[in-house]
């Protein structure tokens, strides 16, 4: 697998790059498969629970819950890009015999779009967050141009810029690596089969060589080789996209939102106030705390990784650490896209009592089972207190 959780790219990962090759394959099985394979199926269960939730939430913001449920969209696509990215194409690499071998042989095919795929979605995400952070900015620390710009046609048109823009900047990466055949030679003079294959991706053949067996692989394009597509692209502009100006905007309205938040709650104290928002506001600030939290592992291996590019020989003891957080940060990510639905049930008292109507109707439409009841009664006494 290339060294590409975040769109990093060094040599080809196989366990032989690392000295413990054996407990760094055992390591990736127990994350990439188990874990991630795990967080990924809860994850977009809960995802697709949260959209249909805030849909009939009546008493939030239709523009807040519109951005939520674009969020869990967003989440949603990620995580299905993470079952092919990480899950199944660790079992292809590691060697592990659960999938059809018509699926193992073809799998450059899949794995080549997997990861723009994901790297598009991830994008989008990062910058649903921001748009739903200034959006909450706006409705509370400037009340006055809420009517003006928190309309529902100008946050679809801003959704929909968003995954244009998050489309356009992920272009280049269907184009870093290219699908290819190899073959396994056997020349006259040799008992022992090696690996060739040609620049152009095209079985090498010659008058000494017989080529037994071709396969596919993925391998990387001119594109990906090059050192200023590698500066420029993946470290510079990814760096001002991906972390700069988001996370430059996320600190700006978030502690903003918190001085307003703790300003409400004197004023609550003595006058009521309005719960509705200020549960809302909590809410979205400790998704976007989660949000920092779960990328951070990501900025750091990416400035790892650039001092190891441009200093290899002074910096060789990285490599191995590297590759062991690059399957971390992945993880974190998977969790950052899997985690909202917890935060709502946990911190949302409305969300978790429409959540449990729901499912009673899917399970009982005319008589709600005794649990249920019991549940419903405990949620509605926790609301009145």
């Amino acid at each position: 697998m290339a060294f590409e959780t975040s769109s990093l790219t060094l040599t080809p990962v196989t366990t032989q790059d690392i000295d413990s090759g054996a407990t760094f394959r055992q390591y990736r099985i127990a994350i990439e498969v188990y874990v991630v394979g795990t967080l990924c199926a809860l994850g977009i269960a809960g995802n697709l629970l949260s959209i249909v939730v805030l849909g009939r939430d009546r008493t939030i913001r239709r523009t807040t819950g519109f951005l939520l449920q674009m969020l869990a969209v967003a989440d949603a696509v990620y995580l299905v890009a993470c079952i092919f990215h990480q899950m199944l194409t660790c079992i292809v690499e590691c060697k592990l015999d659960w999938l059809p071998s018509v699926v193992r042989r073809r799998w450059p095919y899949i794995e080549v779009h997997v990861w723009p795929m994901a790297s598009l979605a991830q994008t989008a995400t990062v910058w649903l967050v921001v748009v739903l952070t200034a959006h909450r900015y706006v409705a509370i620390c400037r009340p006055l141009h809420a009517a003006r710009y928190s309309t529902m046609s100008r946050v679809r048109k801003t959704v929909a810029a968003v995954w244009i823009f998050a489309a356009v900047y992920n272009l280049p990466r269907f184009f870093e690596r290219v699908v290819g055949v190899v073959g396994v030679d056997v020349s006259a003079n040799s008992t022992s089969p090696t690996v060739t294959s040609s620049p152009d991706l095209v079985p090498i053949t010659s008058p000494e060589t017989i080529v037994d067996s071709p396969r596919v692989v993925m391998q990387k394009s001119a594109m990906l080789n090059s050192r200023v597509y590698i500066l420029v692209y993946k470290m510079c502009l990814f760096f001002v996209v991906r972390f700069l100006i988001p996370f430059a905007a996320l600190a700006f309205c978030n502690q903003r939102l918190i001085r307003a938040m703790r300003a409400s709650s004197r004023i609550r104290r003595h006058s009521g106030g309005n719960i509705v928002d200020s549960q809302d506001t909590r809410i979205l600030v400790v998704v976007v705390l989660v949000f920092v939290i779960c990328e951070l592992p990501d900025l750091i291996m990416r400035a790892c990784y650039m001092i190891y590019y441009h200093a290899p020989a002074l910096c060789a003891h990285l490599k191995t650490p590297l590759y062991y957080l690059n399957v971390a940060s992945n993880l974190m990510l998977t969790v950052n896209s899997s985690i909202n639905f917890v935060i709502y049930c946990f911190m949302g008292r409305r969300f978790r009592l429409i959540l449990l109507r729901t499912i009673r109707c899917r399970i009982d439409k005319h008589r709600p089972t005794p649990s249920f009841q019991f549940l419903l009664s405990v949620e509605g006494k926790r609301r009145q207190t």
